[in-house]
Order: C-alpha cells, then structure tokens, then sequence
C-alpha cells in the first residue's frame, strides 16, 4: 500500500522530512495485499536493522558516558563474589558491604565549564558572494538565516547537541521546513535528533563523510500525526488506521516518566510505549542513468526526461527549420545531450511491516537528506566523547573516597574502657556511660586495689596517603581533560602575576580547541543546508523580525527573486556577540566619531549601545523634518553661528556632519 499526497501538502510532521515535493500516482493497495513491493520495502527494513545493531557498541558506550555524566558511577557490573557467575552492579556490592557508595562527580563540572565556554563565545553565520555586486543580497541572506535560527531557538538547541558531543562524539539534526501554528508561518525547522534512534552505513571511514550511502531514523508518534501528513482524503485516513489496528493502546499511560528507559531499551520494530505508532524514515543513495541535455538556445543545462533518440529527432527538426530559414548549417543551435550514471537521495516512510506511506527522491535543491550529521574523531571508524577520556579518573577518585570512608569508619573515636569491677553496684554498663557522657555527670564507685579507672580511648585514622592519591587523581582528570584550574576561573595563589594567569588561561584553551573548532566546522555545513532549505522554499516576500544591525533598510525585506540565481557560500565568524568584542567595537567608534571621521549617524548604526536604535530613529525623522522644511543642508547656518558661543567647535562640526553639512574652517 503505498499513499501520497498533492504537490504541497505534504509538510508538519514534526519528527520527519518536511516539504516533500516530487511523488508520483500509484493506485492504492489493499491492505492484506502481500506483494513485491512489500517484501522489497521488509527487506530494506532489515538491512537498517541490521546497521542498527551495528551501532550498539557506541550506543552502549554512550549509555554509560552518560551514567558517569549524570551522577551514575556505581552502575557497572561486577561478579558477585558470594555467587559464582552472577553479575551485580557495583552499587550493590557496596551495600552489601553495609557502605554507601559515595561519590565525586568531576565530569559534570567539567562538561559543565566546556558548554560554558561554548556560550561564552557565541558565532554568527554568515552568507559571502562570490561576486562583490552581490553584497546586498547576501546581507540579506544572513538576515534571513539568523532570522530563522532565532524563530527555531538554535542557541538552546546548539548547546543541548554540543552537550551530546561532549558525552557522544557524534552530533545529530535535521534541517526541514514546517508550518509554526503558533506564528501562522511556514519557515525553516531544525530539531536535534537522539542517537539511540538514528542508523546508518556504520562502514563510514571519511570524516566529511562523503561515503554515506544510508541513512534513517526510527520515530514514535500517534497514529492522528501520521495521518495529519499521510492522509489525502478519508479513505486514506481508514488505511492508515488499519495499519496500526490492534498495535496502538490508545488508553495506556507511561510510567516511566521524564527519565531515559524508554530510550535505553529500544526494540528496533516495536515501540515501548504502546500508545505509540512505529514509523520508519530511511533515506538512502540510489542511481539510475539519466540524460543531459545543454541546450544553446537559452543556455541551460539539466536533465531531461526524453532518451538520446527523441533529442536525435529535435535536432533533425532544428535543421530542417533552420535550412528553411535559409541558415547555414553550422550556424543551427543543436541540443548536446549524453547519458550519465547519476545518484540521488531517495526517501521511504516505512511501517513496521513494510507498507510504504511515502517515497520520492530528495525534494530538496541541495540534493542531499535532511540530516546534518558529525562524528568525532572518526579515527579508524571509532567515535567517542570527551567524557570517555575522564571516566577512568572518575572512577579512582569515588573508589579512593570509598578507602577513606572504610578507614574512617574502622578506627576508634572516643571508645570507653570501664573496668567491670569498678561499675557500682545498682548501675549498668550502659548507666555508667550514660551518665559518663552526661553533662555534669557524677559516678561514685569504691576504689579496688589495682587502682584502674575507666579510660577513653581515640585513634587518629591513618590516611596511608588517601589525601595525597585523591589530589593526583584530581591533577590528573584535569590533565587528561585539559580544563585547568586558570580556565575554570578558580581564584589564582597569592602571588602569581594578572598576566601570567591569564597567559594560562589562554594555554588551557588550547586543549579544548578541537572540540570547539569540530563544532564550528558542524555548524558550518547544517546553516549551508539549512540555508538551502531557505532559499528554496522562501517563495514570498517576507518580513525578517530579527535582523540585527544591516547596513541597508532594504535587506530587511526578503526579496526571493535576489537570490534565484546566487551564487553563494556561508562561512562561520567567531566570537562577534562577546562583552568584550562589544565593548571593543563601541570603543573604536567612539574614538572615530570624537576624530570625525565618521558621523553620529554611523556611529549609531554600527554601535550596541542599548539606546542606540532610538536614538537613531530620532536622529534621521528630525534630519527628514528640516529637510522638508527647506532648510539648506537640514540646518540653517545663522543658528549655528548663535550657538557657535556657547557650544565647543568640534561639536558643531560634528552635528554639521551628521546632517550632511561640510564643517567650516
């Protein structure tokens, strides 16, 4: 059964590609119908299992970095010492030992100082031309594309996934394009996708990885959302529906509820949570031969859906009519066609028992899946995480904490030696101290003639060098992790110079580097793809509620027919939102504007000062006011000359500038 939609319906499946534009007609099939079809579509279903569990050691992996990351880290397994081959986890075999299993978490705050760095360094994207000419349509461009990160909240959105890299290694989104009912507009969606659901060809090996041939995601939603997207009319509605009878329990109510279980027992064809329907979106590469055809008449270049014989047959044509014409033959625009092998992305929206509600090739002009994917380091094929480096470290520290309790706990505090003979008749041992610990406490007893009285007995715990292990483990983590004390912003030792402290911040920095310059390259291609996406499916006008500061009023507005044929690139610039970069900029204009190489209105419009837009707004109405008014330059030169008394010179000149006005000598 297969079941389409028009040309631009499809759209606002919140866990799935958006905008799908190419389909074709097929009849629809009876549900109990077993064909080819389906036994093709169960087949590629099982070749996306079986790369699926092939990705279970990194799942795992990323499960117990988590753990550790979390506050976790007694939960790996153990042999039960009282049990021949059963396994506990360590937290149990602690508790049998009657200890608690106390713990440091360092990885958080390390994790922690990282995702801070990364917030305190934000970066802008931004569209270049290749040609100059173009600058007002890539400023535009960037108003666009910062315009939608912020309608999708991508700040947040980027540092919960670099969260994920830290803990992972591997980062994962998708770029689509959805109607917003809560701002009755249709623009860019991003979405950060969970790794436990996602698959691909795990043979990966390029970094760019280039050799991506598959790649899908597992999604759980209701049956009402699939046939909010699927659905063209009531009959498919009906086929939808019996596609899930029987496997959704509309009634049940999870009880695991804002926790990780669902996601750490998945099945790959069933859904834990019975009210939920299973869907499968798998994008893989295809190719098929197909003809080029350049055509000299208009210029163009494409592929064109007729063979190599019906092209043969319009060139003959050409001729005849250019001979009629009386043009010579070598003068006829002839069509230069050849037939290449071509592959493209093809999507499927699969159910668990391989009915097709969707298929089409990549609707996208970028000519790729939806997906903005990363994996870090990629060295060999393996992936790995930041926490991984430090779990080792982690453990030794909680297990040298749990020595030093064990020792503590073993040692004599305050232990009471009473010789029995000397208790007095009538009182008990535990009378005795009792009243021994009591404020004031009076004991009266008979001497005996050994002359022994009760003792109080306290032993120092002897560290055997505990302190000085868990200092170098904690030299250690932060060795290995690179996040020095001078990065963390912990207070510098009597003594040390302001420059010399800083000079190790910056070292420290350089440990992290990599992490931050992967992240920024992973930026990079999701806002080109996502800038795609916006270039494609920005049909209209529109207003761009958020746009920063832009040279030009007109980039403001999105114009599409700027950008139909640019030819464009985006780069990442870092560091352009920081306090100090701020603070820096508004410096220098400052100092430009008291030197008068620029005026007020520049300045107002390049500084971040808070009053700034207000202020510039009041500065040009009053400059078009006295402009109609007929004033020569907007500022008539006699009240000048009647201020010229009271007012420094340089600020007249300034205004004189600021309005247009050469400034006299």
């Amino acid at each position: 059964m297969k079941i389409i939609k028009t040309k631009d319906e499809l759209q606002g499946f919140s866990n799935s590609t958006i905008g799908m534009r190419k389909q074709k007609t097929i009849p629809l099939k009876n549900v109990s119908e077993i064909s080819d079809e389906v036994n093709e579509n169960m087949q590629l279903l099982e070749d996306c299992r079986r790369y699926w569990d092939s990705l279970r050691d990194f799942r795992t992996r990323r499960l117990r970095n988590r753990k550790y990351y979390r506050g976790d880290q007694w939960s790996d397994q153990i042999e039960d010492p009282d049990n021949a081959g059963e396994y506990i986890t360590e937290e149990t075999y602690l508790k049998n030992q009657g200890k608690v299993p106390l713990k440091q978490n360092q990885i958080r705050q390390l994790v922690k100082n990282l995702i801070g760095q990364y917030r305190s360094n934000p970066s802008k994207s931004m569209v270049v031309a290749r040609a100059r000419e173009n600058a007002q349509a890539t400023e535009m461009l960037s108003n666009a594309l910062q315009a939608a990160e912020h309608n999708n909240m991508l700040p947040e959105l980027d540092a919960r996934i670099f969260e994920e890299f830290n803990l992972s290694g591997a980062v994962l989104q998708k770029i689509g394009y959805k109607y917003f009912k809560e701002r009755n507009l249709e623009d860019l969606y991003v979405e950060n996708v969970n790794p436990n659901r996602i698959f691909f060809n795990s043979d990966v090996a390029d970094i760019r990885l280039h050799d991506l041939r598959l790649i899908g995601e597992i999604i759980d939603t209701t049956v009402d959302d699939i046939v909010s997207v699927f659905a063209k009319s009531q009959a498919d509605e009906e086929k939808i529906r019996e596609l899930y009878a029987g496997l959704v329990d509309r009634t049940y109510l999870s009880d695991h509820g804002l926790d990780a279980t669902r996601l750490d027992n998945m099945d790959f064809y069933n859904p834990r949570d019975s009210n939920k329907a299973r869907l499968f979106e798998i994008w893989r590469l295809r190719g098929e031969w197909r003809i080029y055809a350049h055509d000299p008449m208009d210029g163009s270049y494409s592929i064109v859906p007729y063979t190599l014989k019906e092209i043969a047959e319009q060139n003959l044509e050409r001729v005849r009519l250019g001979t009629e014409q009386g043009l010579p033959q070598e003068e006829i625009p002839l069509v230069e066609a050849e037939e290449k092998y071509e592959q493209f992305w093809y999507v499927k929206f699969l159910t668990p028992f391989g009915h097709c509600l969707y298929e089409g090739e990549t609707p996208y002009k970028h000519e790729e899946h939806p997906y903005a994917i990363t994996l870090y380091p990629l060295l060999d094929g393996e992936v790995w995480g930041f926490v991984e480096d430090i779990i080792d470290q982690q453990r030794y520290i909680n297990r040298l904490i749990i020595q030093m309790d064990f020792i503590m706990s073993a040692s004599a505090k305050g232990v009471l030696m009473i010789p029995e003979d000397i208790i007095p008749d009538g009182m008990t041992p535990d009378d005795f101290a009792r009243e021994w610990t009591r404020f004031n406490g009076v004991i009266t007893y008979v001497p005996k003639a050994h002359g022994k009285i009760p003792e109080q007995i306290s032993a120092n715990s002897t560290g055997i060098g505990l302190n000085e292990m868990v200092a170098l483990q904690m030299n250690l983590i932060q060795g290995i992790s690179g996040v020095h004390d001078a990065i963390q912003g912990k207070t510098a030792v009597s003594g040390k110079p302001a420059a010399l402290y800083a000079q190790e911040a910056q070292n420290a920095s350089l440990n992290t580097l990599d992490y931050m310059s992967t992240f920024r390259y992973y930026k990079q291609k999701r806002d080109m793809k996502a800038l795609k996406v916006i270039v494609q499916y920005y049909n209209e006008k529109r207003y761009l509620s958020v746009n920063g500061r832009t040279i030009n009023e007109d980039t403001k507005l999105y114009d599409p027919e700027l950008v139909r044929d640019l030819d464009f690139d985006v780069v990442i610039t870092q560091g352009m939102d920081t306090p100090v970069y701020r603070q820096l900029i508004d410096e220098t204009l400052f100092k430009l504007l008291e030197g008068q190489l620029i005026d007020l209105e520049m300045f107002l419009e390049h500084t971040s000062l808070p009053f700034a837009d207000k202020l510039l707004a009041a500065v040009r109405q009053r400059k078009e006011a006295m402009a109609q008014s007929g004033l020569p330059g907007g500022m008539p030169e006699e009240l000048l000359s009647q201020i010229s008394g009271s007012v420094d010179p340089k600020a007249i000149a300034l205004a004189k500038q600021s309005i247009g006005m050469k400034p006299t000598m």
